[in-house]
């Protein structure tokens, strides 16, 4: 069994905070910007208006930083919003993959990385994509209830598909997701030297 990932694999932990933070909080904030108008062109104006390109790589590394903190908060109310109703969902629908709690899968998780680091890496982009899957189910709320409050019908409309879409994907990545490690640690777990009789 392979301890350590290629260098191909050695993929920066920040690849996959952006693909869970960085993305759906970009998308929130692009969203904000068009649907109310008055808010967006004020913004790129005075981004524009910065003469130096030093000062426009600050305020861009600056943005990143704020994107990321706010991706964060996504992740923490996502779980409540998006996550726990489709939670209760997978309890009516009998999917005991989807319903188990965070401490089990964490728990094969970790013994997964101890095995297999490479394995563990393409668990930690799984586990990336579930948590971006729902955190735009939430964007896609927000944008909606924003399109609502502006009186954009059109832009509540795609905010409402999207939602839906988002929702359903994140349901299908999340029991991906658990019956992919259940399957992995199930793996590992059969091809651990049986323990010597005394």
């Amino acid at each position: 069994m392979q301890n350590a990932p290629s260098l191909l694999q050695l993929i920066p932990d920040i690849f996959f905070d952006a693909l869970a933070y960085i993305l759906p909080a970009s998308l929130l904030f692009i969203g904000v910007m068009i649907i109310p108008s008055s808010v967006g062109a004020p913004l790129v104006n005075a981004y524009l208006s910065l003469g130096a390109s030093f000062d426009r790589f600050i305020v861009v590394l600056f943005g990143i930083g704020i994107l990321y903190i706010l991706g964060q908060l996504l992740t923490h109310f996502s779980y409540n919003i998006i996550l726990r109703p489709l939670r209760k969902l997978a309890s009516l629908r009998k999917d005991e993959a989807f319903a188990r709690s965070d401490i089990d899968w964490m728990a094969d998780y970790t013994f997964i990385r101890h095995k297999d680091a490479a394995l563990g890496l393409e668990i930690s982009k799984r586990y990336a994509r579930t948590i971006m899957s729902r955190n735009n189910a939430l964007v896609s709320l927000l944008l909606a209830v924003t399109s609502l409050i502006s009186n954009q019908w059109i832009g509540l409309i795609i905010c409402g598909v999207l939602f839906l879409l988002f929702l359903h994907e994140a349901y299908g990545q999340q029991v991906f997701f658990s019956r992919y490690l259940q399957e992995m640690t199930k793996e590992l777990r059969n091809m651990e030297p049986a323990p010597k009789e005394k």
